[in-house]
């Protein structure tokens, strides 16, 4: 079994994110944050979207992360397992 570490980010900010070689990543949108869509899939309040990779292989996607206009912040945490050692 590979070794892995977890890695998290706050982004606050439309702009892309780089998987960079990971084997899974989630991007949570917390509660009362404005509207924001990854990949053009919007993400409801409280909601993830999590991609995963098949046994062996890892992701090397530009994700695109836009923030729609709203009263609250922008606001989405990305956590991503990555190889590690």
């Amino acid at each position: 079994m590979a070794k892995t570490q977890v890695q998290s980010e706050f982004v606050g900010k439309s702009q892309n994110i780089e998987a960079e070689g990971c084997f899974s990543i989630n991007f949570f949108r917390p509660t009362s944050s404005n509207p924001v869509s990854v990949m053009g899939i919007p993400l409801e309040e409280g909601s993830s979207l999590k991609i995963e990779q098949n046994v062996g292989d890892t992701d090397h996607t530009f994700y695109e992360v836009v923030f729609g206009s709203g009263a609250s912040g922008n606001q989405l945490y990305v956590t991503k397992i990555m190889p590690f050692g």
